[in-house]
């Protein structure tokens, strides 16, 4: 699409409106604005929750629901191209990523489709209370009302799919605000749920700088849920400001795989090439440190230094290239020199050009380097000998974050042990942190946040359970005629 035919960026009650404040919006390799869109006011934030207000009062059907929802897939599958062709601009990462992420969207909307009808209370036995054996009790679950969703750069479309699906599949009104480098996606999105017939007010699109879209979306009573993908730090302002709102918050992680002595290395080698380094490491799931037994140390990280030296940075729309840039130069420049600071061998890449930083390797660095106490969010990963699989569980409940581990073991005692003691949102037995099917239940604990994506819990989480008790009393004999 281009610049000429795109429309604002700016989405309030079924229009695209004009704005005085233009975003540039860079190609992430070449450096060169390749869009420009339209700057919300904390007016304009106000009127689109004033809008989706508006709209919350009239929930759409079940089957309406889904009919939307499943346009919107049929929608992004006819217009991949598109899809893809700004998605790579915009975050830099390979067409290869892009289009995984699109088939990820895709199925997300159809998944929530699916839950539009499945939306259903349960009856409560209230026999076991004294004076109610004649009373017959069921909850219906509605709608929240108003949804905010505030989506991250690294993943412009499952993410709001997994936002914005599970929002209208439960009947609510959204008003979504995407990071500001990366908007396109978000705008492509909501042009397809126009197209495909979801009326005025049920999702608004606004598009601004933290500074101002932060206070106009968290100072207003009438938002009852915000789900929020992004730094710890912010989420924590989030949650502050959320009031008596809920909140699902999916945050930071500096994510672990467990390797023991028993584990299968070409699974770990294979799996960490692609789980450590897609999209330049910018997943919060990317495997940011692996702690493996010290006897299988040296096996591993040789055998990891060949594949991960296989791997080739740069220009995410070449043939071949593996991984693009980070999203901002500033942030290569960050990740650098975390690197040198480490104090630890550098066993493959780590090499900086411009925001392109080449995939690294790490051994045995510092145990308080950045590299193993913060979220690194880039191409590197670090390796470290622990004396045994028990000191390995320590080590990743003793910090902060608690989103998802991976166990490598053939040992299924060991793997259950490690399931049961490890506090965080998710282990995945032989595979790594990574891992994720749109349908499980995704989320963390600590400083990774609380609540869960996945269209079935997500839906449930924004709605609210309404009692209903109906007091019966029996029909007199002479007047019944069953």
């Amino acid at each position: 699409m281009s610049t000429a035919t795109r429309p604002s960026g700016l989405f309030v009650d079924g229009d695209w409106r004009a704005a005085a404040g233009r975003i540039p919006v860079l190609d992430k390799y070449s450096g060169d604005v390749v869009a420009e869109v339209a700057e919300a006011t904390a007016d304009d934030i106000k009127d689109a929750i004033g809008s989706a207000h508006a709209a919350s009062g009239h929930p759409l059907d079940a089957g309406e629901r889904a009919r939307v929802l499943t346009g919107v897939a049929d929608l992004m599958e006819a217009g991949a191209d598109r899809f893809v062709d700004d998605y790579v601009a915009e975050t830099g990462f390979t067409t290869a990523d892009a289009r995984n992420e699109l088939r990820r969207a895709v199925s997300i909307y159809r998944l929530s489709a699916q839950e539009a009808v499945r939306i259903a209370g349960e009856q409560v036995p209230l026999d076991a209370t004294p004076g109610s054996g004649n009373r017959l009790a069921f909850t219906v679950r509605v709608p929240v009302g108003v949804v905010v969703a505030i989506a991250p750069f690294n993943a412009p479309l499952s993410t709001v799919a997994h936002k914005v699906g599970p929002a209208i599949a439960a009947g609510n009104a959204v008003v979504l605000k995407p990071a500001e480098k990366t908007p396109l996606s978000a705008l492509n999105v909501v042009g397809a749920f126009a197209e495909a017939g979801l009326p005025p007010g049920f999702l608004q699109l606004v598009c601004a700088p933290g500074s101002t879209a932060g206070p106009a979306l968290l100072d207003d009573d009438r938002v009852r849920f915000y789900t929020f993908t992004g730094s710890t730090a912010v989420g924590r302002l989030v949650s502050a400001g959320a009031g008596l709102a809920r909140t699902h918050l999916e945050l930071g992680s500096n994510s672990v795989s467990i390797v023991a002595d028993d584990a299968r290395l070409d699974d770990v080698v294979r799996l960490v090439a692609t789980a450590g380094f897609r999209k330049a490491g910018q997943v919060c799931t990317s495997v940011q440190r692996i702690l493996v037994v010290r006897s299988r140390f040296d096996e591993l990280t040789t055998a990891l230094a060949e594949r991960v030296g296989s791997l080739t940075a740069g220009d995410p729309r070449a043939d071949g290239t593996d991984l693009g840039p980070l999203i901002a130069e500033p942030e290569a420049e960050r990740a650098f020199s975390w690197i040198e600071r480490a104090s630890a061998r550098v066993r493959v890449g780590g090499e900086r050009h411009g925001s392109v930083l080449t995939p690294a390797l790490l051994g045995d660095p510092a145990p308080d380097s950045e590299v193993l106490t913060k979220e690194i969010f880039a191409p590197v990963v670090s390796v470290v000998p622990v004396h045994d699989f028990d000191e390995a569980i320590t080590r990743v409940n003793a910090g902060p974050y608690g989103l998802q581990t991976g166990v490598f073991t053939q040992d299924l005692d060991r793997a259950f042990h490690a399931v049961r003691s490890l506090r965080v949102g998710g282990v995945m037995v032989n595979d790594t942190s990574s891992y994720h099917a749109d349908a499980m239940p995704y989320g963390g604990v600590k400083d990774s946040g609380h609540g869960v994506e996945g269209p079935p819990y997500a839906v449930r989480d924004m709605t609210d359970p309404r009692i209903v008790v109906l007091n019966l009393r029996r029909p007199e004999r002479e007047d019944f005629h069953a």
